[in-house]
């Protein structure tokens, strides 16, 4: 196995697609250029997969729907995950400085402030961010004895020594402080320095001691997926595929780029058969995730549809939701088609479309219910306005059909009388008659079949409203 004592092993060096990125007082910029470029990497490593990773139609939609964002990019090393490499350490570590629970860690290590110290740190983090290595070792250097709990100045000098030193055994000697300094209070950043041991250990050609470094990492910090990924790989060159294999597909789970990563690294050239029944394993799993979720997501939009056409059949308009027309009888969707080509990262894609269209389903069913809630308070209000007037009034209406009968002989006899009898009393009589009877008898009538047909239909929206 080749050593790389007094030089950069061909992994420590920064890859093309990486090329442009470098520390810059402007953080922000140093981030969105990281951003940028992490786009490029995964375009590199996705030409050459198989068809088993990616299909040939879905390998731009790859590059544009699996991003890393500014928040993750943020997080240094930790939230790069998949997109980290070697080659950009001083650049990872400059980010990774820049956080907050980092700047909140060195204020609780450093005590009270030391206006000398904190002007030397200051410069030795301007001359840092400004790629003034040299100046910035200097300034480390007599930082460190003024700081001898502070991790980060540690794995600042380890850095410079590593990558633009080229002093690897004084590199180590600052990487194995920064694991005694930072200890288990600041696992992270034990584990962080961890990594950076167990790189010099495989430049020297001590795997197994890489390997052991890489898995007090993980202990330290279980969720940390480029440590699981360096263990991997140390596992994979002393192979001992039993150990890299489940750690692989662990993090592929945390980020599926690693698919990309694992595919072009050499390192897991002899556990390559165990990895590709990882691939066939992961993309069976994932396909059987997003047929399950695809079911379900059909059977909603068949409930939300029904519950639509429930509405408008009780005449009234809801507009219809695009999202639904993937479902369209008779009609492949694009995530079906995504599904039959059998692919890690189509049927990742496909689980991303589902997650956007349960939640367009999702908003849907409120905006449906909004509007079935507001219909429902109309049918109401519609009820207690034809109600008022029918308080005390029985729908048979015999009693008050008696009662203005006889009342209104008081007027009726006379007056039919007047005209003449018997046919003036004939016609008085008829017509007290009939508005008698339209009055207690066919309005009230009239109105309670109102009333009723408006229960109906609200009963008939409950029962559409409980289906969703």
């Amino acid at each position: 196995m080749d050593t790389y004592l007094d030089k950069l092993a061909p992994w420590e060096q920064r890859r093309a697609y990486y090329s442009n990125i470098k520390p810059g007082n402007n953080i922000m910029e140093v981030k969105e250029a990281l951003k940028k470029q992490t786009q490029k990497m995964i375009t590199a490593q996705i030409t050459p997969t198989g068809s088993i990773i990616s299909s040939q139609e879905r390998k731009g939609d790859v590059i544009q729907d699996i991003e890393y964002d500014i928040k993750s990019i943020g997080k240094g090393m930790h939230g790069l995950k998949a997109a980290f490499e070697w080659g950009i350490s001083d650049v990872v570590w400059l980010i990774e400085k820049d956080t907050e629970d980092l700047k909140e860690i060195i204020r609780a290590v450093c005590g009270a402030s030391n206006k000398q110290v904190n002007m030397l740190r200051d410069k030795a983090e301007d001359a840092y961010a400004s790629r003034k290595m040299d100046k910035a070792l200097v300034h480390f250097t007599e930082l460190e004895p003024h700081t001898v709990k502070d991790f980060s100045v540690c794995i600042s000098l380890g850095i410079i020594y590593l990558f633009h030193k080229i002093d690897k055994e004084k590199a180590l000697e600052f990487f194995e402080k920064a694991v005694k300094c930072a200890g288990s209070h600041f696992a992270y950043y034990a584990s962080y320095a961890l990594l950076y041991k167990a790189l010099i250990k495989r430049d020297f050609g001590l795997i197994e001691e890489a390997e052991e470094c890489t898995s007090e990492a993980i202990k330290l910090s279980p969720d940390f997926a480029e440590a699981m990924y360096q263990n991997a790989q140390y596992n994979a060159l002393l192979n001992r595929p039993e150990k890299a294999v489940p750690l692989l597909k662990k993090i592929i789970k945390r980020d599926i780029v690693y698919c990309l990563k694992i595919n072009s690294e050499r390192d897991f050239e002899e556990i390559r058969p165990g990895i590709t029944e990882l691939y066939e394993e992961i993309r069976n799993e994932k396909n059987g995730e997003v047929e399950e979720k695809l079911e379900g997501e059909k059977k909603n939009v068949v409930l939300l549809n029904n519950a639509v056409n429930g509405i408008q059949k009780l005449g009234y308009e809801v507009p219809k939701d695009s999202s639904v027309e993937l479902f369209q009888k008779g009609e492949k969707s694009e995530i079906d088609k995504m599904l039959e080509n059998n692919s890690i990262f189509d049927a990742h894609i496909a689980d991303i479309l589902l997650t956007l269209l349960s939640k367009k389903l999702k908003r849907k069913k409120e905006l449906l219910k909004r509007k079935g809630n507001e219909i429902n308070i109309n049918i109401d209000s519609e009820i207690q306005e034809l109600s008022a007037g029918m308080v005390g009034k029985k729908k048979s209406g015999f009693v008050s059909f008696l009662l203005y009968f006889i009342c209104g002989q008081i007027v009726a006899f006379p007056f039919g009388k007047y005209i003449g009898m018997p046919i003036g009393i004939c016609i008085t009589e008829g017509i007290l008659f009939f508005i008698c009877l339209y009055v207690s008898v066919i309005l009230p009538q009239s109105k309670w079949k109102e009333i009723n047909d408006k229960q109906n239909e609200k009963e008939k929206l409950l029962r559409v409203m409980k289906k969703i």
